[in-house]
């Protein structure tokens, strides 16, 4: 089950580094982001997070985050 767990963490980053990337390129293009009913504080700090690092900035921190999390994800599923 820990291994799954881990696997799990590691899909959810990657969930949020893409929607980090697209909240920057949609607000250096100037597109209007409406906020969610349900997640509203999640969506806002995520944008806050992609306005800080802009469009570029946030890619850097996505794949960074993601092949963290990745690495992890393999590292751990191979010990004993």
């Amino acid at each position: 089950m820990k291994k799954l767990k881990r696997w799990l963490y590691a899909i959810a980053i990657l969930i949020f580094s893409t929607l980090l990337v697209a909240f920057a390129y949609d607000m250096e293009q100037g597109t209007p982001i409406a906020l969610s009913s349900t997640q509203a504080g999640r969506q806002e700090m995520l944008m806050w997070v992609a306005d800080i690092f802009g469009f570029k900035g946030s890619i850097v921190v996505a794949v960074l985050a993601t092949g963290f999390g990745l690495y992890y994800a393999i590292s751990q599923h191979f010990k004993k």
